[in-house]
């Protein structure tokens, strides 16, 4: 509910103005009489200028619209697809860390579950944010949805591998960038004069926290939608203050901030991989396997070697029925004239803090150390001195 703007100064004026016993003081005639410098003027602008740019209208809130239209757009290709998009364009460790695709951060924000999952999502965006965009602006508004995004997720990703590393989960949603655009709501309503009163607090209070009901669930992100609560009132603490107010306002801000709203939508919803099928998911056991030294005495490694000499190289990991990590690589060779089908199992030894080789074979048939060296070497010709 937005406050009465016009009846607050009628009646503070009424209060400050009025003398005592006068009934029948005609108060349209006492207006016009006042002097100048019972008032300040430029008081009086910034007042009528904060009523204005409070009021709630889709005119004033063009990225809140294209958000929640890219989102729709995402999720129409979604059905049309198909596929599994958590894959494709979710949040991941694996993807993101081992595989360098950080392009996830961004893409996650335009993937949804399911239609209740998209619906309670972009309800609550238009709640909070033609509350949110009218009052700080566009650019202040992108920045903030698209800054609680991205920390939701680096804080969704890593936090949660630190805590379960042994586990591959997937993550998509907007309900990180959207409680950070809810915390930055709530803190303008705390510290505007215009608009700190208790009802609105307590119905912006209310409303997160049925949100937060209603999202809740066995598959729910807590450590996204903390990350990005937490970053929504970080970044409106930073940015919402009077000596900004020039900088995020204006025709040339609103028109700046649609602009990189378009593009960072664009981007979000083509780069989600919707409709194709997820890369191959890296390991990072495969990396260091990749770059140990071959040899103590060169600097030749396992990566350079195999994926270099062989053709068609393709690096695994699995677990074997001992409970041991296996990094395994398959390539062809040709060796004594012979194409040749090779197989390279590693398992880690703890002794010695190191990726030892387990099984090599050629053709599906395991060679003895003899043969192990003597291949090693051959595939390793073109490096070794």
């Amino acid at each position: 509910m937005e406050p009465d703007y016009n009846n607050n100064y009628h009646n503070s004026y009424q209060s400050s103005f009025q003398p005592n016993g006068f009934d029948d003081l005609h108060l349209d005639d006492e207006v016009y009489e006042i002097k100048s410098d019972r008032i300040n003027p430029e008081d009086f602008y910034q007042h009528s200028q904060k009523k204005q740019y409070s009021e709630v209208s889709l005119r004033n809130m063009p990225v809140v619209l294209i958000i929640i239209l890219a989102n729709l757009l995402a999720g129409i290709m979604c059905i049309i697809a198909g596929s599994d998009h958590f894959e494709t364009g979710g949040l991941n460790y694996q993807y993101i860390h081992n595989n360098k695709e950080y392009i996830r951060l961004l893409t996650y924000m335009f993937l949804h579950a399911n239609l209740p999952h998209f619906i309670n999502n972009m309800v609550a965006l238009y709640l909070f944010g033609s509350r949110l965009e009218p009052r700080v602006g566009s650019l202040r508004t992108a920045i903030i949805y698209f800054g609680s995004g991205l920390a939701s997720g680096l804080v969704s990703v890593y936090v949660s591998h630190l805590i379960n590393p042994d586990v591959i989960r997937f993550a998509a949603g907007a309900s990180g960038a959207i409680f950070g655009v809810m915390c930055a709501t709530l803190f303008t309503n705390f510290s505007s004069k215009t608009d700190s009163n208790k009802t609105t607090v307590i119905v912006s209070i209310a409303l997160i926290v049925v949100y937060a009901l209603i999202s809740n669930g066995a598959n729910v992100d807590i450590l996204g939608h903390l990350g990005g609560g937490i970053a929504g009132g970080i970044l409106v603490f930073i940015l919402y203050h009077d000596s900004l107010d020039g900088a995020f306002s204006g025709t040339v801000s609103t028109l700046l901030a649609v602009i990189l709203t378009l593009i960072i939508c664009f981007i979000g919803v083509t780069r989600a991989g919707i409709g194709t099928k997820a890369s191959a998911m890296q390991d990072s056991r495969i990396d260091t396997v990749k770059e140990q030294q071959i040899f103590q005495d060169e600097s030749i490694t396992f990566g350079e070697c195999l994926d270099n000499k062989c053709t068609d190289p393709e690096w695994t990991i699995f677990s074997s029925t001992d409970n041991k990590k296996v990094v395994e690589f398959n390539g062809k060779v040709v060796y004594n004239n012979m194409n040749s089908s090779l197989k390279i199992q590693f398992t880690y030894d703890e002794s010695i803090s190191y990726w030892t080789i387990n099984y090599m074979g050629l053709n599906g048939t395991a060679m003895d150390s003899n043969g192990a060296a003597l291949l090693l070497n051959y595939l390793c010709s073109d490096y070794l001195n």
